[in-house]
């Protein structure tokens, strides 16, 4: 029901963003000075206390703050660390490194200038901090200044001159070390500047030469396959291997002593894993493999493939810059652990994959530049022949029940493999017509991408079985009231996740091993920054693409907050359901609300646009929102006035069932035979409603019986009371009671009422109450007696009478 409401919102809300989008902006007009106005003689006292009080919160920032002291003092050793790298022999043959070298270096530099953008927005906002004081200091002094020189029917006494004099002293004092302050941090901002420079410059030349490595690679650099084997002598020649290896060495060097405290905790967290798998696998040990798959067994078989495969898969996330070298080892070292857990989780099928990932291993070190040239591209197109005859051995029939039988992502798999002769057979055809950078750029690509599918893939299965394993355990059943009411939940929603990092992880890598991530994310720039128009109406890419981003954003955080408190903080609160189900529901429209606000802001939508916003709702509501508004509005009034509350008994209409959850559109009912009836939050306001359960959970019965007009009514009224006072279930507080309401055709009519503790109660006791009274009479022998009619004949047939008078005699 939130995301309908929201996609309400989000209904009305884009043409009002777009219409707002093209609006000119208004120009800019410099604010007037502030007028200011003398302080009267006998506010001088308390305002100049005020100011004083005021100086003093300045405090702050007239001391050297510990981000200005950490740039300060780091900026010699980074400036000379610049100048280390600017003196780099790789930067003079820019044109001749290897693409891999390319993409270590710009990543080196990236990293530099991260660091040096962290120190420049840490000074910016001090010096933002420092001129906000600043202005506030100097209209200080300039109010004092025009009290002082004001003139007056009744001037200042000396006493209040000097107090004012004394005042100004500290403002001008306080005002000198504040521009000592900003000073500094100039000062240092402009040194920082000048680093930039330089390092942007060098970006700028890196990046050039990978543009041009690309457009290179887009050339025919070798004579075609028929006419020979020589290289293109107009071309430079390429990096050596000696070249290369120093290159990745150096890069592998500077990974080594930037990451040394997250490779540290790298470590620790393999360690982890490893000890938590070797701990399930003695809890119960499997050794051989099983005809079906199974993530569980694989678990337990193989500990050490399984935290080897979790502790690289988790890489990524760890490190912001990865050298060329050291990913390719981390591929090359996941494909033994992929060896090892595969015939715990793919069937037979799996030989032709376990083949490519050979071939894997031996088409890293090529793209890394470890293959001299003359056999370079013998060996890409042995590896490229041995892919496609496996890639196309997967499609044999032999294979076909085998994939058919297998599950839903096992299958993408196998089809993934069998689609790679396509990008293969087109990496053949470049090598055979002498585009050997392009063939093996496709070759690596392709191979890479299907062994990070088949190791991504069995990570998530591992995961999860590991995932099961852990909220199995009895500690996390008793830490969390979450894995203890909705364990199964829990898991899938924690393996999900998981399934969509990987495939993340799956398109980053992807691109960047076809070298088209940063011109992919280029392209995607320029397409947010592009406007469209469609007549009058200007539409902004990114500013939509930002709006829809922040509403599905908001959803999702509104639920995994929704999720904590209803199953992980209330429950710990030991509050009543209504007030817990109020404030989970009320935490959701705070949560829509600034959601909403969040998204307009990002799409470009000031406050002072909102009005266009309100005007585009009503036109909405004018078209058929009513309902949906009016809703709305509903559901905020039982927020508020809480005149239901989950687990309340409530009659509306004919329906009477037990309230299960209050939603912002509608609620949901269930109805006494076990049907869950969704009703609109208006019906519950603007109808007629009967809480059972309000204040109150007692519900009173009543029970009519019946006795012969032979017996003592006396007698029978104290039978009633005796059974009725006996009966449990039956509240002695307020007590029952037995009440004759009248005389009927053929009876003395009772009627028995009494009060139960709940709603539901009262069928069950209802009925054990009448069987006891039925027993009850027939033991005392007070007969219920059974309706009499007395029938007047006023004319008979012939007949009729005839067989009377018979009968009779």
């Amino acid at each position: 029901m939130l995301r309908r409401a929201l996609a309400v919102v989000l209904l009305v809300a884009l043409p009002a963003a777009s219409v707002a989008a093209q609006e000119p902006a208004e120009p800019v007009v410099a604010e007037a000075p502030e007028e200011l106005t003398p302080v009267a003689r006998y506010e001088i006292a308390r305002r100049i206390e005020e100011s004083f009080h005021d100086l003093q919160d300045v405090a702050p920032f007239l001391r050297r703050q510990p981000e200005y002291l950490r740039a300060r003092d780091a900026i010699p050793g980074f400036r000379d660390h610049v100048t280390q790298l600017t003196e780099d022999p790789a930067l003079e043959r820019l044109d001749t490194l290897h693409p891999a070298s390319l993409h270590d270096l710009e990543q080196e530099w990236s990293r530099v200038q991260n660091r040096l953008t962290t120190w420049q927005g840490a000074l910016e906002a001090r010096a933002q901090h420092l001129g906000e004081e600043r202005e506030r200091i100097l209209r200080s002094r300039r109010l004092w200044r025009l009290t002082l020189d004001a003139e007056r029917e009744d001037p200042l006494n000396d006493a209040q001159r000097i107090r004012i004099d004394g005042l100004l002293e500290e403002i001008r004092r306080v005002k000198d070390r504040l521009d000592t302050r900003t000073e500094e941090v100039l000062d240092l901002q402009a040194q920082l500047s000048d680093e930039g420079l330089r390092i942007a410059a060098t970006i700028a030349r890196i990046q050039s030469a990978q543009r041009a490595a690309r457009q290179r690679r887009m050339e025919r650099d070798h004579r075609p396959i028929w006419q020979g084997w020589a290289r293109d002598e107009n071309l430079p020649a390429p990096a050596s291997i000696a070249d290369v290896s120093a290159e990745h060495l150096a890069s592998m060097g500077t990974f080594l002593a930037t990451e040394r405290n997250t490779l540290a905790a790298h470590v620790f967290v393999f360690l982890g894993l490893l000890a938590a798998l070797v701990w399930i696998r003695r809890r119960s040990p499997v050794r051989a493999p099983m005809r079906q798959p199974s993530a569980h067994r694989a678990l337990r078989a193989r500990p050490i493939a399984a935290a080897c495969l979790l502790g690289l898969t988790i890489a990524p996330l760890l490190y912001p810059y990865v050298p060329a070298a050291v990913l390719g080892a981390s591929l090359v070292a996941m494909i033994p652990a992929i060896v090892r857990l595969t015939p715990y989780l793919l069937p037979r099928a799996r030989r032709p994959i376990l083949a490519l990932l050979v071939l894997t291993a031996l088409t890293i070190p090529v793209n890394l530049g470890f293959a001299p040239e003359p056999i370079r591209r013998v060996v890409v197109l042995i590896i490229q022949l041995g892919a496609i005859f496996y890639a196309g051995w997967l499609s044999w029939r032999r294979w076909a029940p085998e994939i058919e039988a297998a599950g839903a992502d096992r299958k993408r798999i196998y089809r993934l493999v069998q689609a790679s002769v396509v990008p293969l057979g087109i990496a053949l055809y470049f090598n055979l017509t002498g585009h050997t950078e392009r063939s093996q750029l496709w070759t690596a690509g392709t191979l890479v991408a299907l062994e990070l599918a088949v190791g991504l893939f069995v990570a998530t299965e591992i995961f999860g079985a590991l995932v099961r394993e852990g909220l199995r355990h009895p500690l996390a059943r008793r830490v969390s009231f979450t894995v203890r009411k909705r364990r199964r939940r829990a898991a899938h929603l924690l393996i999900r996740l998981a399934r969509w990092g990987a495939v993340l992880v799956f398109l980053y890598l992807t691109l960047t091993n076809f070298d088209v991530l940063d011109p992919t994310v280029e392209a995607v720039r320029l397409a947010m920054r592009e406007t469209y128009e469609f007549g009058e109406i200007r539409v902004s890419a990114g500013d939509v693409v930002a709006f829809l981003l922040m509403i599905v954003g908001t959803i999702a955080v509104m639920r995994i907050v929704h999720a904590l408190l209803d199953l992980e903080i209330l429950p710990r609160l030991e509050l009543e359901q209504g007030i817990a189900s109020a404030i989970s529901l009320s935490v959701s429209y705070v949560l829509v609300a600034i959601g909403v606000v969040l998204a307009f802001g990002v799409a470009g939508v000031g406050p002072e646009r909102l009005a266009l916003l309100g005007g585009a709702l009503g036109v909405g509501i004018g078209f058929g929102l009513q309902n949906v508004v009016s809703n709305f509005v509903s559901g905020l009034i039982l927020v508020a006035e809480r005149p239901i509350k989950v687990g309340d008994i409530i009659e509306i209409g004919e329906l009477v069932g037990t309230v299960r959850r209050i939603g912002i559109r509608s609620s949901t009912v269930e109805s006494l035979d076990g049907a869950e009836v969704i009703v609109p939050n208006a019906d519950l306001i603007a109808g007629r409603l009967v809480n059972w359960t309000l204040s109150d959970a007692r519900r009173r019965l009543e029970l009519t019986v019946g006795t012969t007009y032979a017996g003592s009514p006396d007698v029978a009224r104290e039978v009633l009371l005796k059974v009725v006072r006996s009966q449990s279930g039956v509240l002695h507080d307020p007590p029952a009671d037995v009440i004759c309401v009248g005389f009927g055709d053929s009876s003395v009519d009772f009627s028995i009422r009494a009060w139960t503790a709940g709603y539901l109660d009262a069928v069950q006791v209802k009925s054990r109450l009448a069987m006891r009274v039925h027993a009850a009479l027939e033991r005392e022998g007070i007969e219920i007696p059974f309706p009499q009619r007395d029938l007047h004949l006023r004319s008979v047939a012939k007949e009729a009478a005839e067989r009377l008078r018979d009968e009779a005699e």
